[in-house]
């Protein structure tokens, strides 16, 4: 063990120690700091929380339990082992400090090898809880994220789960998503821990070094002093030039990649005064990084298949909007994925009333451009993760991810705003087409099946032309 930047705090009574001991402890590679008596505070002259506490105590201490209660509840001491040096007091006084917390008791007369022996051992103990707390934490953080992430509909919202989580479980002062690639000058930040409303920034590469260095290598760039390392030395002097001050303290670069190529660089930086970033905070990080781009790769092939399937005929061909087979497949894996994960969401289905009329008195043409401008139309309403097909003759279903019935109910009365705004150029303007609707939202005690949702919207649709608002909610 390597006990090299151990900090060892020294309480107590000075006497009660062995001849030498804060002599020996330097010698053998530990930080030896001198503190007061155990008060609940913090210690007097430590600025870093202490690796281990040693409290000597005399032989006439008669509040022996009490002392070692104190020190053991001091804030500034918790996770940090406390050893008892019991000058006196015998058996019973070992006992006495063991019961109230101390982790190991050493009775004079003391020999200091072996001290140096039980401290190693605390501290390798220490370590290997401290290892297992935090391989329990980060299991626990990744699948935290891992499910938001999962539940997200669109790569900007990956982007920022991955940067908020990780910038708020390592305490960043920075943390941001960068899509680059090899040979490009400038990179796109779409996501940004500390303002969230950063969605789409162009930045010159040429400012920050370790992306550059990142992209260029494939390989994490990890630069744990940015005032001294070499990777620097340029923007350095531009900021020196430029006479600007910048308080940053380590980077860290960390290149995903999405189809075996490098897409973009997930990017830490911390500041004087912020946590310093661990080996094992950095490879959480990547670990986190390279994940999500598996999670980007496979919306991508998802997104793929989805243009296929439009180009192989899964468009109703009159309104644009997708056929019926497509609203099914879309309605499955939002069933789906809606159970798996615990979501939300709402399927309406819409009824142009009285567009039989339009055929009557104009004509089936009109009759079918007022349906395929009306397609169009809700084609540009609904927001990007929305899916909208045609569901029957004068009928459209809508499938609203992250919405209840009452947003739902909501949405048709946007569309019904936005219809109502449509100049139609084969109808008067008192002429537009009203929509009723039928809206469930899922999750539903009576939805056990997808094919469940469409026989509730079906029924609230009936419904809803005898309601006044003429919507129908279940």
């Amino acid at each position: 063990m390597d006990p090299q930047r151990r900090r060892i705090l020294l309480i107590g009574d000075s006497a009660a120690r062995p001849e030498g001991l804060e002599r020996f402890l330097v010698r053998a590679g530990f930080e030896v700091t001198e503190g007061g008596p155990p008060t609940g505070g913090r210690p007097s002259q430590a600025s870093l929380p202490p690796d281990l506490v040693i409290l000597s105590v005399g032989a006439n201490e008669a509040r022996l339990a009490e002392r070692v209660r104190e020190v053991v509840a001091t804030p500034a001491h918790v996770g940090a082992p406390v050893l008892v040096l019991l000058d006196g007091g015998g058996a019973a006084g070992a006992a006495a400090a063991l019961s109230a917390g101390a982790n190991d008791v050493v009775r004079a007369p003391v020999d200091l090898p072996e001290l140096h022996a039980r401290l190693d051992a605390e501290l390798r103990l220490r370590d290997e809880v401290r290892g297992a707390r935090d391989a329990l934490r980060a299991r626990d953080l990744l699948f935290d994220i891992f499910q938001e992430v999962s539940a997200a509909l669109r790569a900007e919202e990956i982007f920022q789960t991955l940067v908020r989580r990780v910038g708020q479980a390592f305490g960043l002062t920075h943390c941001s998503f960068v899509l680059t690639a090899p040979g490009e000058s400038k990179g796109r930040v779409v996501a940004v821990y500390e303002n969230p409303a950063i969605r789409d920034l162009r930045v010159e590469l040429d400012r920050y070094p370790e992306i550059q260095e990142a992209i260029r290598t494939e390989r994490p760039v990890v630069v744990h002093d940015v005032q001294e390392h070499p990777l620097f030395d340029a923007i350095r002097r531009h900021w020196s030039q430029q006479q600007i001050e910048v308080n940053v303290q380590s980077a860290v670069a960390l290149p995903v990649f999405v189809q075996e190529r490098a897409a973009g660089v997930f990017f830490l930086r911390t500041v004087q005064g912020d946590p310093q970033l661990r080996p094992q905070d950095v490879a959480l990080a990547n670990t986190i990084a390279q994940a999500a781009a598996r999670v980007l790769e496979n919306e991508e092939r998802r997104a793929a298949i989805y243009r296929r399937q439009l180009s192989a005929g899964s468009t109703d061909v009159l309104t644009g909007c997708a056929s019926l087979d497509s609203l099914d497949r879309r309605l499955r894996d939002e069933f789906e994925r809606a159970r798996r994960y615990q979501l939300r969401f709402a399927l309406v289905l819409l009824d142009i009333e009285k567009l039989h009329d339009v055929n009557d008195r104009l004509g089936q043409a009109a009759g079918d451009r007022v349906l395929a401008e009306t397609g169009a139309m809700l084609q540009r309403e609904i927001r990007a993760p929305d899916f909208v097909a045609r569901y029957g003759g004068d009928e459209f279903a809508l499938i609203l991810p992250e919405t209840d019935g009452r947003g739902g109910r909501h949405f048709v009365e946007r569309l019904r705003a936005a219809l109502h705004r449509h100049a139609f150029p084969d109808l008067a303007p008192g002429q537009v087409p009203f929509l009723t609707a039928g809206v469930v939202g899922y999750p539903h005690a009576e939805v056990l099946r997808p094919e469940d949702l469409l026989t509730l919207a079906e029924g609230a649709l009936a419904r809803g032309k005898s309601e006044p608002d003429k919507v129908g909610v279940v």
